[in-house]
């Protein structure tokens, strides 16, 4: 047995398939009968000589285990070189098919670059903005809190008022920690020429307790720098510590003038903090308000709230305490909370409201790019799948299986995706910048986008996937395709028989279906934005430049000093060259500014608690309406004669006249601003047009006008009516501020035709994408049909000889191929109807009038792509009605 085994080993000759443990147990038998061969020589017994043999071989099981898996490891390194070997060789190959045809090589990689590097461009900043969590500890139970006013027909998300927060505060034990915000502008002075500075005040703890971030350098406030009265300190931003102060870590403990009031800079902010509210910040001081005793009482609102939700505590608890609380308030005090209670939501959630719709959308649209892109790189592969038949043929009848040649097609498409992946990572960097340069002002967290790991593993998925999706079918369809089977359907010019020319209509029903979709969307969004240019503001913005002046207290104690400089202010800048006329106002249009209060009218019952008449409230100097071009369809403006000293008068906008003077003539009626049981009557001398104050898709509300210099007040804007370009005037303004007061900075100082700009500029940004997106999609699919057409032309041109021998016109023909390429195009409008019938509506967000579903949008579109898709088909039709029979029929 043992000559055997030796031969067997010897010449290698097994008798049948063996596993690697048969063989390492022949090969431990063969050394042991071996050494038991030369022990018996040695004189040792039969049985004595096999034993001794064994225990001088030593542990077998060991042995056999660490052979084992010897043999293992060699054999899957070797399986490994064998894949290597033929990856290596499928990619090499796959190269020199590729580089046989360049210009198609060229094509697809860069269809396919375009459709990844956009697809990532548009996901890194919804990642950015939407999916990544805000850059705090546990971001997931930061909320924002709101006062709800839903109960009095107000809004849900409403400011707080300081009584509610310090009730809110206390009681509610579902928030860790609690504080609130509000914006503020200080004048800067001391070190240069004045600086209107960005900043915040803040209650105790939101850095520390609520947001969890300190200072990079010193320390936070002190509990005593946050009380009424205490010492005044000062949070700075790093970049305004780069910028204004130099760096320079001993600015600490040394004081800035903010409006003339010293404050101690005690800590300097992270590199790059940028807290949720006010994100771009210079500067942040503590609140110091007494919340207990606020002069404007429960009534007000002007404080925003954010809390930390406490560990284990959801979002519905946080919920059902707010409106346990409302419920007590309104009991407890009915004139001013009757009707009103808490909500609270998310901060993420909030803070990226405005842009999520949009984004989405364009996330979407930008997809549909990718699969009409794919598909058109299908088609192409499928084309020229026809003209490597004989080659697949052969290389069939040399042995190779179907899944070989599966494989070898799948690693020339994945080669292709590859590189154009690696080209739309390109794409993607530039295009990210792009969008980011683009972005509306005021977008959230656009500062924080940026292609990084996460966006690159996303690009390589949809690279992959984009491969899978335009490369599976070609490969399939040619491994599968008997080639006697098809030269029988298609004859000599088959070009892939009756069923490929199914599949490649197929993919273009599918092409035009996701262009219609994109294109009635970008339609709806060209309508939505041109409605809302037409809408009708109220007001002219064209050559009104605004100024905004905020008086510090120190400096301009009473009324008298603050009206004798704005008053002079106006004189001065009236008599600039190319100045019209100037006034001013507290709030300006489209400013987003809101001052509600409640008034009653005399002669009818006071309104009860809970259903109290809400009115905006602004502070006008004589001849603002003039300037900024506000209508007065009733009564007159205000003169400077009424001060302080006159009678109480206000001008009423058209809403509020309409509302509450229904059958009666609304001037020399008197209403009441202040508590109804000390009332103060005003006159209403004046009725003017509505504006649009928020936003131009808003509507308007009860407003309401009162000359300045009866109810004065520090900050006002200015406002400039000219001859010509507003902005022209910039510096000639700038030195009549500094002349009135070289110590004052300006805040606003730009044309008010940017604040429509502005309330415009998100709806231009996605109209503008999805707009590019859809003209993509649209020369993608014409492309695709061009390519479709021409080719089935090309593979038909014997039937096309044959039927113009036979007595077909040069117009019987041309209707020929237009008629059935129509057919292919009228079943994907068809079909692209249906879902963006379903798709739009989740548009309605980003409309205005215009209804998703406008048939008027649907019929131009559908009518645009018939219409392009003759014209793409003429031309391969105006081809086959010139082919020469003969000439055809003698090269068949």
């Amino acid at each position: 047995m043992s000559r055997i085994s030796g031969l067997r080993r010897f010449f290698r000759l097994p008798s049948r398939t063996r596993t690697v443990a048969e063989d390492v147990d022949e090969e431990i038998r063969f050394h042991i009968e071996r050494k038991a061969e030369k022990l018996r020589a040695e004189g040792y017994a039969e049985d004595e000589a096999l034993v001794e043999a064994r225990r001088r071989f030593g542990d077998v099981d060991r042995i056999q285990r660490a052979v084992r898996a010897m043999a293992v490891r060699a054999d899957g390194e070797r399986r490994r070189a064998e894949v290597f070997d033929t990856v290596q060789q499928d990619l090499a190959f796959a190269a020199r098919q590729l580089a046989k045809k360049p210009a198609f090589a060229t094509i697809v990689i860069f269809t396919i670059a375009l459709g990844i590097g956009a697809n990532t461009a548009i996901f890194s900043v919804v990642d950015g903005i939407l999916l990544r969590p805000l850059p705090y500890p546990e971001p997931e139970e930061l909320v924002n809190v709101w006062s709800d006013w839903s109960g009095t027909g107000g809004p849900v998300r409403e400011w707080f008022g300081y009584p509610d927060f310090h009730d809110f505060r206390e009681e509610v034990a579902a928030l860790e920690a609690f504080a609130v915000w509000n914006n503020w502008y200080p004048t800067l002075t001391g070190s240069g020429e004045a600086e209107q500075l960005n900043g915040s005040v803040l209650s105790p703890g939101m850095f520390s307790r609520v947001l969890g971030v300190g200072p990079a350098l010193g320390r936070d406030f002190l509990p005593e720098e946050e009380v009424p009265g205490g010492p005044k300190a000062a949070l700075v931003s790093d970049g305004f510590w780069k910028r204004a102060l130099g760096g320079d870590r001993d600015v600490l403990g040394t004081t800035l003038l903010l409006s003339d009031v010293p404050h101690t800079i005690v800590g300097i902010m992270p590199a790059g903090f940028q807290p949720p509210f006010n994100a771009n910040a210079d500067i942040w001081t503590p609140l110091q308000q007494d919340m207990t005793n606020f002069s404007c009482g429960r009534g007000c609102a002007g404080i925003r709230a954010v809390g930390r939700l406490a560990d284990g505590v959801s979002l519905e608890v946080l919920r059902e305490q707010g409106r346990d609380l409302g419920t007590r308030l309104a009991a407890e005090y009915p004139e001013t909370n009757t009707g009103r209670s808490f909500a609270a939501f998310p901060l993420k959630e909030d803070m990226v409201a405005s842009a999520s719709t949009g984004l989405w959308v364009l996330l979407g649209a930008v997809g549909f790019v990718l699969l009409i892109a794919s598909v058109n790189v299908a088609n192409l592969l499928l084309a020229r799948a026809t003209t490597r038949q004989s080659e697949l043929a052969v290389r069939s009848a040399l042995g190779a299986r179907r899944s070989r040649i599966v494989r070898q097609l799948l690693t020339e498409n994945a080669l292709m995706a590859s590189v154009g992946g690696a080209v739309g990572v390109a794409v993607a960097f530039l295009g990210t910048r792009l969008l980011v340069s683009l972005a509306p002002p005021g977008t959230p967290r656009i500062d924080g986008v940026a292609v990084d790991g996460r966006i690159l593993a996303f690009a390589a998925g949809v690279a992959l996937l984009s491969g899978l999706i335009f490369g599976v079918l070609p490969a399939l369809r040619t491994a599968g395709v008997n080639l006697h089977d098809s030269l029988r359907e298609g004859g000599r010019g088959g070009g892939g028989g009756r069923r490929g020319v199914r599949v490649r209509n197929g993919l273009i029903v599918g092409q035009v279906a996701l262009a219609l979709m994109l294109l009635v969307g970008a339609g709806l969004l060209l309508r939505s934005f041109q409605e809302l240019r037409n809408v009708d503001l109220g007001f002219e913005p064209e050559g009104v430049l605004a100024m905004s002046v905020t008086l510090p207290p120190s400096r301009y104690p009473d009324r008298e000093a603050t009206q004798s400089f704005f008053v002079g202010l106006e004189e001065r800048v009236r008599s600039l060259p190319g100045v019209v006329n100037a006034a001013s106002t507290n709030t300006l249009p489209l400013g987003g500014s809101n001052g509600d209060t409640d008034f009653n009218i005399e002669g009818r019952p006071i309104p009860e608690p809970g259903e109290q008449n809400q009115v905006w409230f602004r502070r006008v100097t004589p001849g603002y309406f003039e300037t900024v071009g506000i209508p007065l369809v009733a009564g007159r403006d205000f003169t400077i004669s009424e001060d302080g000293e006159a009678a109480p008068v206000v001008i009423v906008n058209q809403t509020l006249a309409n509302r509450f003077f229904p059958d009666e003539i609304p001037i020399g009626q008197r209403i009441n601003v202040n508590d109804p049981q000390d009332p103060v009557w005003r006159t209403i001398v004046g009725v003017a047009k509505d504006i649009k104050n928020f936003s131009i898709r808003g509507g308007s509300r009860n407003a309401m006008y009162v000359p300045y210099l009866q109810l004065p007040t520090r900050a006002l804007s200015l406002v400039i009516k000219t001859d010509g370009d507003p902005e022209a005037l910039v510096p000639s303004v700038r030195r009549e501020l500094a002349a009135a007061d070289p110590a004052l900075a300006t805040g606003t100082l730009t044309a008010i035709d940017n604040f429509v700009a502005f309330s415009l500029a998100t709806d231009r940004f996605i109209t503008m994408l999805l707009s590019l997106f859809a003209a993509a999609a649209l020369i993608l699919a014409v492309v695709g049909l061009y390519g479709v057409v021409s080719y089935g032309v090309s593979s038909r041109l014997r039937e096309m000889g044959v039927r113009i021998a036979l007595g077909a016109g040069s117009d019987d023909i041309r209707s020929l191929v237009i008629g059935k390429s129509l057919t292919v195009v009228a079943l994907g409008v068809v079909v692209g109807a249906a879902g963006a019938y379903g798709l739009t509506r989740l548009m309605e967000g980003l409309l205005f009038g215009v209804s998703a579903t406008d048939p008027v949008t649907f019929t131009a579109v559908g009518a645009l792509l018939v219409g392009v898709a003759t014209a793409a088909s003429a031309v391969p039709a105006r081809r086959a009605a010139r082919v020469d029979p003969i000439s055809v029929l003698k090269a068949e």
